[in-house]
């Protein structure tokens, strides 16, 4: 399996055992394969918009032998998620964590804008890594009623990265 960047590492840092995790823009799936290769996530959403990261995606989930724990959705940002899940025999179930990296501050709020109530209840820890914009992109975070309650700074390739784990729940309880 390919080494995850640090940017990513730190993310994964955030995501707590026995998650379902949903990851946006999942490019080659890089981030997810980690998490369920690791033990830390038991099943995982492989979203991207795109057939080909998507493509790309299932080709590794195919080649590490996670078939059985990931499922590929073709969806603009999730809101295509609640129709595929309740349209197939997942063991998966809703997501309570959901990832998005590698997309610019506004890209981020707009998926937020559009993610369907049905998620936002079920999803206690959002892991956002704004590469644009990151004040603009906080500021966004906090009028959506999300609560901003760790981040982590990570160089990869000489650029430094925030990642940020928010939550829209009133109450979350942190287990690491």
């Amino acid at each position: 399996m390919k080494a995850l960047p640090k940017r990513l590492l730190a993310a994964a840092s955030f995501v707590e055992r026995g998650s379902v995790i949903a990851d946006v823009g999942c490019d080659h799936g890089l981030l997810p394969h980690y998490l369920i290769k690791s033990g830390i996530s038991d099943f995982a959403y492989l979203i991207d918009k795109n057939k080909g990261p998507l493509l790309r995606a299932g080709e590794n989930t195919e080649r590490y032998g996670l078939s059985d724990k990931c499922a590929l959705v073709l969806s603009d940002g999730l809101k295509s998620l609640p129709e595929y899940i309740a349209g197939g025999d997942l063991k998966g179930g809703f997501p309570d964590t959901v990832i998005i990296t590698g997309m610019g501050g506004p890209l981020i709020l707009r998926i937020l804008d559009e993610t369907p109530e049905v998620i936002r209840e079920n999803v206690r820890s959002w892991i956002l890594s704004p590469q644009s914009l990151i004040e603009e992109c906080r500021e966004g975070i906090r009028t959506r009623g999300f609560s901003i309650f760790d981040e982590k700074m990570a160089e990869d390739k000489g650029k430094h990265y925030v990642i940020l784990r928010c939550s829209c729940q009133a109450e979350i309880q942190l287990s690491f």
